[in-house]
């Protein structure tokens, strides 16, 4: 009986000091993930002297079984705020662009991911909309090994600390549009893949269910996948702004043409205040001097 008991108290604190392994793990986990998302919204500045044109974000398109109405929100919401910190646009907010819409009979302008016809919105300069494809993350090799869910004596269930060192493959693909509603031009777009290799804690995610075979999709919670989706969407838009640059130069060069004209100076006779001849003071419009009859 002695044995016994001395049996489970050395399994207690063996797995006791599993669990303080795995804290210290966090810890350096955690701080891995930080550095991940460090840079995130954290863009070059705009070139001098560039206008901000007024842009819209439509309604966001999720392609696969990945997606969901609540994570092409997400998505929506994402990119209106990373546009707003590249410092390069006035970004109008997404019920206030429905209400534009509505407001001008233009809300079949927009599907998701689309600009279903060309059309004058006033109030928006530039629509900034995109899908996403092939939001997956899959398990690189399967993480069989010892897991603290097994000891019933221990009370933990579910805890597999082995699945925090699981090398995973996190893909998606986002393909952005900067478009001229008036025009249906689309002037700056971008299509890539964004693809990160790493252990599940340092992207901060938990697997669902049980673990995987090699190449298998992983199922994740949709929390989780938006933060996959946050740098797929940064990391478009970053490589983006090089063409995103051009156009707001050609912007600002066609809103500084179609600003009107400087008033034209003043005339002349209205210039003059005073006499070249004796200095008298003169009205405006007169034609000859007061004080010694120079004509003016």
């Amino acid at each position: 009986m002695k044995h016994a008991f001395v049996g489970c108290v050395a399994c207690a604190l063996a797995a006791f000091g599993l669990i303080a392994l795995s804290g210290c793990a966090s810890s350096s986990e955690t701080a891995e993930r930080d550095q991940l998302t460090l840079h995130v919204g954290v863009y070059p500045p705009p070139p001098p002297g560039l206008a901000k044109p007024r842009v819209g974000v439509p309604n966001f398109k999720i392609i696969g079984e990945g997606g969901s109405r609540r994570l092409e929100e997400f998505a929506g919401a994402q990119l209106g705020t990373l546009a707003f910190q590249t410092r390069r646009f006035d970004v109008i907010e997404r019920d206030q662009l429905d209400q534009l819409l509505t407001e001008q009979n233009l809300e079949g302008i927009v599907k998701s991911d689309e600009l279903a016809k060309a059309g004058q919105v006033r109030g928006v300069d530039y629509l900034l909309y995109g899908k996403v494809t092939n939001l997956r993350v899959k398990a690189e090799k399967a993480s069989r090994g010892f897991g603290l869910g097994n000891i019933p004596l221990l009370g933990i269930g579910g805890f597999d600390y082995k699945k925090k060192d699981t090398k995973i493959v996190a893909e998606c693909g986002v393909d952005l549009k900067l478009v001229n509603p008036s025009s249906g031009k689309v002037d700056a777009g971008h299509f890539g893949e964004y693809k990160r290799i790493d252990s599940v804690g340092a992207f901060g995610i938990e697997i669902l269910g049980a673990g995987a075979e090699a190449e298998a999709e992983l199922e994740i919670s949709e929390d989780d996948k938006g933060k996959i989706l946050r740098l797929a969407l940064d990391e478009a838009v970053r490589k983006m702004l090089p063409d995103i640059d051009v156009v707001l130069e050609e912007y600002t060069k066609a809103a500084k043409a179609a600003a009107p004209a400087a008033a034209a100076p003043a005339s002349d006779a209205a210039a003059k205040k005073f006499c070249p001849s004796c200095g008298a003071k003169l009205e405006a419009d007169v034609k000859f001097c007061g004080g010694c009859g120079a004509k003016i």
